[in-house]
């Protein structure tokens, strides 16, 4: 079998992939790196067929996204996912996207965890059914933190509905990115793209589920926060323009 530690495709930045003034929305390259993923992990033979045999799943755990230049519509971008092997419990998956010229335009580092859906438990250390096929080591990371915001203000609520949510049945994970980017005020984007988003997930949020939202501004950027009902929370996220 051939070994494809780093995968490459390309995308076409369609209008309805874009914000209001034509800039690529962090949420849709989100969705560009998180199909890129599910590519690779099918042309290893990892589909969900695979996973439910094994009682295997990996969990997004957070991660950040950073703009070096914003891309607009009508642009074609090469990404690359570069998947790490576990360490501590986590693998890291680093998306590289570069633009017709080859200029790195934006970053993606997402960071999972492997769980055994009999006892819901996190795997210390990842299968040897996987472990092989990804990098010893990626260097490259960045800023996951989230700072929080002292002051919050409430936000509709959102109920996981039939937009938000996936094949799992809760809301899906670019979903909160696009909650986190909707919260930031008007008058901000109205000058400026998001240029960085970073996002912690707590907890699922089920199909049908009400979520609470909150926000607040938090240093030179915005704080969101969402709880799902019992009033446990399930993400949180920060954004910068």
């Amino acid at each position: 079998m051939s070994v494809y530690p780093n995968f490459t495709e390309q995308f076409f930045v369609n209008r309805h992939d874009a914000d209001f003034m034509g800039y690529l929305k962090p949420g849709t390259l989100l969705r560009y790196a998180q199909q890129l993923a599910t590519d690779q992990n099918t042309r290893l033979g990892f589909t969900n067929d695979f996973y439910v045999e094994h009682h295997l799943a990996y969990l997004l755990a957070k991660q950040a996204l950073e703009f070096v230049r914003v891309p607009r519509i009508d642009e074609t971008l090469t990404l690359t996912t570069v998947p790490e092997k576990s360490k501590r419990a986590v693998n890291k998956r680093l998306t590289l996207v570069q633009d017709a010229q080859g200029r790195e335009v934006a970053c993606v580092d997402s960071r999972w965890v492997l769980v055994d859906t009999d006892t819901r438990r996190i795997l210390r250390r990842s299968s040897p059914l996987v472990e092989p096929y990804w990098n010893d080591t990626v260097e490259r990371a960045l800023e996951q933190a989230v700072p929080k915001a002292e002051q919050l203000h409430a936000l509709p609520p959102r109920r996981a509905d039939y937009l938000l949510c996936d094949l799992n049945g809760h809301l899906n994970n670019c979903c909160y990115a696009d909650l986190a980017c909707a919260s930031v005020p008007l008058e901000a984007v109205r000058e400026k793209p998001i240029r960085t988003l970073r996002i912690v997930y707590h907890r699922e949020v089920a199909l049908g589920q009400q979520l609470s939202l909150a926000a607040g501004q938090a240093g030179d950027g915005w704080y969101t926060c969402g709880t799902r009902e019992g009033g446990e929370l399930a993400f949180e996220a920060f954004c910068t323009v």
